[in-house]
Protein backbone atom coordinates (compact mmCIF):
# COMPACT_ATOMS: atom_id res chain seq x y z
CA UNK A 1 0.00 0.00 0.00
CA UNK A 2 1.05 3.33 -0.34
CA UNK A 3 2.42 5.82 2.12
CA UNK A 4 -0.80 8.23 1.81
CA UNK A 5 -2.96 5.22 2.32
CA UNK A 6 -1.41 3.94 5.27
CA UNK A 7 -1.34 7.26 6.60
CA UNK A 8 -5.27 7.32 6.41
CA UNK A 9 -6.15 4.06 7.96
CA UNK A 10 -3.42 5.02 10.58
CA UNK A 11 -6.27 8.49 10.94
CA UNK A 12 -9.23 6.11 10.96
CA UNK A 13 -7.43 4.35 14.01
CA UNK A 14 -6.12 6.72 15.92
CA UNK A 15 -7.45 10.24 15.23
CA UNK A 16 -10.59 10.90 12.77
CA UNK A 17 -10.51 10.07 9.69
CA UNK A 18 -13.56 12.03 7.50
CA UNK A 19 -15.23 11.25 3.98
CA UNK A 20 -18.05 11.89 2.12
CA UNK A 21 -20.42 8.74 1.77
CA UNK A 22 -21.61 8.60 -1.49
CA UNK A 23 -23.25 5.43 -1.36
CA UNK A 24 -25.86 6.65 1.40
CA UNK A 25 -29.04 8.43 0.68
CA UNK A 26 -31.59 9.89 3.09
CA UNK A 27 -35.10 9.22 4.13
CA UNK A 28 -37.07 11.93 6.00
CA UNK A 29 -39.72 10.46 8.14
CA UNK A 30 -41.77 13.06 9.96
CA UNK A 31 -45.71 12.81 11.94
CA UNK A 32 -46.70 12.80 15.03
CA UNK A 33 -46.39 8.68 14.98
CA UNK A 34 -42.69 8.95 13.41
CA UNK A 35 -40.88 7.38 16.05
CA UNK A 36 -43.66 4.44 16.94
CA UNK A 37 -43.95 3.92 13.09
CA UNK A 38 -40.04 3.23 12.66
CA UNK A 39 -39.76 1.57 15.97
CA UNK A 40 -42.39 -1.45 14.36
CA UNK A 41 -40.59 -1.99 11.46
CA UNK A 42 -36.36 -1.93 11.92
CA UNK A 43 -34.66 -4.50 14.12
CA UNK A 44 -33.32 -2.13 16.83
CA UNK A 45 -35.02 -0.28 19.53
CA UNK A 46 -35.61 3.38 19.19
CA UNK A 47 -37.11 4.33 21.60
CA UNK A 48 -34.16 5.80 23.99
CA UNK A 49 -33.18 7.67 20.48
CA UNK A 50 -32.04 11.21 21.50
CA UNK A 51 -30.83 14.50 19.36
CA UNK A 52 -27.32 14.13 18.75
CA UNK A 53 -27.15 9.94 18.83
CA UNK A 54 -27.28 7.76 15.77
CA UNK A 55 -28.63 4.15 16.18
CA UNK A 56 -27.55 1.23 14.16
CA UNK A 57 -30.77 -0.90 12.79
CA UNK A 58 -31.25 -3.02 9.88
CA UNK A 59 -34.68 -3.69 7.86
CA UNK A 60 -35.75 -6.79 6.76
CA UNK A 61 -38.82 -8.06 5.21
CA UNK A 62 -41.54 -9.61 6.37
CA UNK A 63 -39.81 -13.15 5.59
CA UNK A 64 -36.49 -12.10 7.42
CA UNK A 65 -34.35 -11.44 4.57
CA UNK A 66 -32.49 -8.02 4.84
CA UNK A 67 -33.76 -4.85 3.04
CA UNK A 68 -30.77 -2.93 4.21
CA UNK A 69 -29.24 -1.78 7.25
CA UNK A 70 -29.29 2.14 8.39
CA UNK A 71 -28.04 4.72 10.90
CA UNK A 72 -31.74 6.57 12.33
CA UNK A 73 -30.86 9.95 13.64
CA UNK A 74 -33.39 12.49 15.29
CA UNK A 75 -33.55 15.85 14.07
CA UNK A 76 -35.79 17.91 15.43
CA UNK A 77 -39.18 17.04 14.65
CA UNK A 78 -38.26 14.33 11.47
CA UNK A 79 -36.19 11.03 11.96
CA UNK A 80 -33.54 10.69 9.36
CA UNK A 81 -32.49 7.50 8.21
CA UNK A 82 -29.02 6.99 6.43
CA UNK A 83 -29.82 4.03 4.31
CA UNK A 84 -28.04 2.28 1.02
CA UNK A 85 -28.34 4.60 -1.70
CA UNK A 86 -28.88 1.81 -4.08
CA UNK A 87 -31.70 0.42 -1.59
CA UNK A 88 -33.72 3.95 -1.25
CA UNK A 89 -36.19 3.76 -3.78
CA UNK A 90 -36.96 0.06 -3.04
CA UNK A 91 -37.20 0.66 0.46
CA UNK A 92 -39.53 3.79 0.61
CA UNK A 93 -41.92 1.22 -1.36
CA UNK A 94 -41.59 -0.83 1.65
CA UNK A 95 -42.23 1.56 4.35
CA UNK A 96 -44.93 3.12 2.38
CA UNK A 97 -46.78 -0.64 2.44
CA UNK A 98 -46.65 -0.57 6.01
CA UNK A 99 -48.02 2.83 7.33
CA UNK A 100 -52.07 2.28 7.69
CA UNK A 101 -53.54 4.52 9.82
CA UNK A 102 -50.31 6.25 11.55
CA UNK A 103 -49.48 10.11 10.83
CA UNK A 104 -46.62 9.52 9.39
CA UNK A 105 -45.12 10.74 5.76
CA UNK A 106 -41.75 9.93 4.12
CA UNK A 107 -39.44 11.56 2.02
CA UNK A 108 -36.30 10.51 -0.02
CA UNK A 109 -34.77 14.02 0.61
CA UNK A 110 -31.38 15.10 -0.76
CA UNK A 111 -29.25 15.55 1.85
CA UNK A 112 -25.23 14.13 1.26
CA UNK A 113 -23.82 12.17 4.46
CA UNK A 114 -20.45 13.09 5.85
CA UNK A 115 -18.87 10.93 8.28
CA UNK A 116 -16.30 11.52 10.73
CA UNK A 117 -14.40 8.14 12.45
CA UNK A 118 -11.89 7.51 14.75
CA UNK A 119 -11.96 7.72 18.94
CA UNK A 120 -11.04 11.64 18.46
CA UNK A 121 -14.06 11.93 15.81
CA UNK A 122 -16.51 13.16 18.53
CA UNK A 123 -14.02 15.82 20.05
CA UNK A 124 -12.47 17.10 16.41
CA UNK A 125 -16.20 17.56 15.50
CA UNK A 126 -17.50 19.94 18.00
CA UNK A 127 -18.64 22.81 15.57
CA UNK A 128 -20.75 20.52 13.49
CA UNK A 129 -23.99 21.92 14.17
CA UNK A 130 -26.35 19.15 13.73
CA UNK A 131 -23.41 16.19 13.68
CA UNK A 132 -25.14 12.78 15.31
CA UNK A 133 -23.23 9.88 16.60
CA UNK A 134 -22.79 6.70 14.06
CA UNK A 135 -19.90 4.46 15.24
CA UNK A 136 -19.43 2.73 11.98
CA UNK A 137 -15.66 1.09 12.14
CA UNK A 138 -15.71 0.57 16.05
CA UNK A 139 -13.70 2.97 17.33
CA UNK A 140 -16.17 5.99 17.59
CA UNK A 141 -17.70 8.57 15.12
CA UNK A 142 -20.55 10.91 13.84
CA UNK A 143 -22.55 11.60 10.52
CA UNK A 144 -23.67 15.05 9.50
CA UNK A 145 -26.34 15.55 6.89
CA UNK A 146 -25.29 18.03 4.65
CA UNK A 147 -27.80 19.78 2.72
CA UNK A 148 -27.46 20.01 -1.25
CA UNK A 149 -25.42 21.98 -2.74
CA UNK A 150 -23.87 23.07 0.89
CA UNK A 151 -19.85 22.60 1.29
CA UNK A 152 -18.41 19.96 4.44
CA UNK A 153 -17.59 22.33 7.57
CA UNK A 154 -14.08 23.26 8.07
CA UNK A 155 -12.40 21.28 11.03
CA UNK A 156 -8.82 21.54 11.78
CA UNK A 157 -8.53 18.11 13.78
CA UNK A 158 -9.99 15.47 10.83
CA UNK A 159 -8.28 14.04 7.93
CA UNK A 160 -9.94 13.96 4.44
CA UNK A 161 -9.47 9.90 3.47
CA UNK A 162 -10.34 7.34 0.92
CA UNK A 163 -12.90 4.93 0.43
CA UNK A 164 -10.19 2.30 -0.07
CA UNK A 165 -8.78 3.59 3.13
CA UNK A 166 -12.03 3.24 4.89
CA UNK A 167 -13.11 0.34 3.39
CA UNK A 168 -9.79 -1.25 4.48
CA UNK A 169 -10.35 -0.18 7.96
CA UNK A 170 -13.82 -1.80 7.93
CA UNK A 171 -12.72 -4.94 6.61
CA UNK A 172 -9.68 -4.98 8.91
CA UNK A 173 -12.67 -4.44 12.16
CA UNK A 174 -14.66 -7.23 11.23
CA UNK A 175 -17.42 -4.43 10.33
CA UNK A 176 -19.54 -6.09 7.54
CA UNK A 177 -20.58 -3.69 4.47
CA UNK A 178 -23.79 -3.85 2.94
CA UNK A 179 -23.32 -4.77 -1.09
CA UNK A 180 -20.23 -5.97 -0.07
CA UNK A 181 -19.91 -8.15 2.56
CA UNK A 182 -23.54 -9.32 2.97
CA UNK A 183 -27.21 -7.65 0.61
CA UNK A 184 -30.57 -9.00 0.25
CA UNK A 185 -29.79 -12.37 0.23
CA UNK A 186 -29.01 -12.30 3.83
CA UNK A 187 -30.56 -12.90 7.18
CA UNK A 188 -28.94 -10.44 9.58
CA UNK A 189 -27.05 -13.50 11.57
CA UNK A 190 -25.19 -14.26 8.99
CA UNK A 191 -24.21 -11.12 8.15
CA UNK A 192 -22.83 -11.07 11.65
CA UNK A 193 -24.47 -7.42 12.23
CA UNK A 194 -27.41 -9.16 15.15
CA UNK A 195 -25.43 -7.61 18.19
CA UNK A 196 -25.43 -4.17 17.04
CA UNK A 197 -28.56 -4.25 15.34
CA UNK A 198 -30.88 -6.22 16.61
CA UNK A 199 -32.93 -5.98 19.64
CA UNK A 200 -34.46 -8.97 21.28
CA UNK A 201 -36.68 -7.18 23.76
CA UNK A 202 -38.44 -4.16 22.30
CA UNK A 203 -41.41 -5.98 21.11
CA UNK A 204 -43.10 -6.21 18.09
CA UNK A 205 -41.14 -5.70 14.84
CA UNK A 206 -41.59 -6.51 10.89
CA UNK A 207 -39.82 -10.04 10.51
CA UNK A 208 -39.16 -10.46 14.09
CA UNK A 209 -40.57 -13.79 14.21
CA UNK A 210 -37.75 -14.75 11.40
CA UNK A 211 -35.12 -12.97 13.31
CA UNK A 212 -35.58 -14.94 16.31
CA UNK A 213 -36.67 -18.36 15.29
CA UNK A 214 -33.09 -18.01 13.67
CA UNK A 215 -31.62 -16.51 17.09
CA UNK A 216 -33.04 -19.73 19.03
CA UNK A 217 -31.98 -22.33 16.85
CA UNK A 218 -28.70 -21.31 17.24
CA UNK A 219 -27.48 -21.04 13.96
CA UNK A 220 -27.82 -20.04 10.01
CA UNK A 221 -26.81 -21.98 7.00
CA UNK A 222 -23.40 -19.49 6.24
CA UNK A 223 -22.18 -16.73 8.59
CA UNK A 224 -19.95 -13.44 7.91
CA UNK A 225 -16.18 -14.36 9.66
CA UNK A 226 -12.92 -12.22 10.26
CA UNK A 227 -9.63 -14.11 8.68
CA UNK A 228 -6.01 -13.57 8.53
CA UNK A 229 -3.88 -14.30 6.04
CA UNK A 230 -0.01 -14.15 5.04
CA UNK A 231 1.57 -12.76 2.44
CA UNK A 232 -0.17 -11.48 -0.86
CA UNK A 233 -3.92 -10.74 -0.31
CA UNK A 234 -6.76 -12.93 -2.51
CA UNK A 235 -9.18 -10.94 -4.24
CA UNK A 236 -12.42 -10.82 -3.14
CA UNK A 237 -14.72 -13.69 -4.70
CA UNK A 238 -11.47 -16.23 -4.00
CA UNK A 239 -13.30 -19.50 -2.75
CA UNK A 240 -12.63 -20.60 0.52
CA UNK A 241 -11.14 -24.33 1.04
CA UNK A 242 -11.46 -27.08 3.63
CA UNK A 243 -10.30 -30.35 3.97
CA UNK A 244 -9.79 -30.02 0.14
CA UNK A 245 -13.50 -28.98 -0.20
CA UNK A 246 -15.00 -24.91 -1.20
CA UNK A 247 -16.38 -23.60 2.26
CA UNK A 248 -16.68 -20.43 1.43
CA UNK A 249 -15.91 -16.86 -0.72
CA UNK A 250 -14.09 -13.97 0.55
CA UNK A 251 -16.03 -10.86 0.24
CA UNK A 252 -13.36 -8.34 1.81
CA UNK A 253 -9.73 -7.66 1.77
CA UNK A 254 -7.26 -5.11 3.53
CA UNK A 255 -3.80 -5.67 2.89
CA UNK A 256 -1.33 -6.29 4.87
CA UNK A 257 0.39 -3.50 6.94
CA UNK A 258 3.94 -4.08 7.90
CA UNK A 259 4.38 -7.14 9.74
CA UNK A 260 0.96 -7.66 10.51
CA UNK A 261 -1.23 -10.07 7.94
CA UNK A 262 -3.83 -9.22 5.93
CA UNK A 263 -7.76 -9.66 7.10
CA UNK A 264 -10.24 -10.67 5.09
CA UNK A 265 -14.12 -11.42 5.75
CA UNK A 266 -15.46 -14.34 4.35
CA UNK A 267 -18.89 -15.64 3.87
CA UNK A 268 -18.64 -19.42 5.07
CA UNK A 269 -20.83 -22.10 5.53
CA UNK A 270 -21.60 -22.47 9.22
CA UNK A 271 -20.61 -26.07 9.75
CA UNK A 272 -17.19 -25.48 9.56
CA UNK A 273 -17.78 -22.75 12.78
CA UNK A 274 -17.83 -25.50 14.55
CA UNK A 275 -14.85 -27.24 13.86
CA UNK A 276 -12.66 -24.86 12.40
CA UNK A 277 -10.70 -26.94 10.59
CA UNK A 278 -7.57 -25.66 8.58
CA UNK A 279 -8.38 -23.04 5.76
CA UNK A 280 -6.72 -22.22 2.42
CA UNK A 281 -7.34 -19.43 -0.18
CA UNK A 282 -5.34 -19.34 -3.44
CA UNK A 283 -2.90 -21.87 -2.58
CA UNK A 284 -1.92 -20.64 0.59
CA UNK A 285 -3.16 -20.84 4.58
CA UNK A 286 -5.32 -18.60 6.19
CA UNK A 287 -5.97 -18.67 9.82
CA UNK A 288 -9.19 -18.02 11.76
CA UNK A 289 -8.82 -14.43 13.11
CA UNK A 290 -9.19 -14.15 16.89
Amino acid sequence: MTTALNDQRRALREAAGCLWLDDRAVITVRGDDRLTWLNGVVTADLRPLAEGHGIYTAIVAVKGKLLGDAFVHRHGEALRVVVPAAQREALMVHFERFIVMEDVALEATPERVLTAQGPTAHAATEAWAGRSTADRLGLGGVDLLVGEGDEAPASEGVVWVSREAFDAEAVAAGRARWGADFGVDNYVQEAAITPRAVSFNKGCYLGQEVVCRLEMRGHVQKQLVSLTRQGKAPEPGADVFAEGKVVGKVTGVTPAEGEAPARLLAMVRYAVLEKRPALEIDGAPADWAT
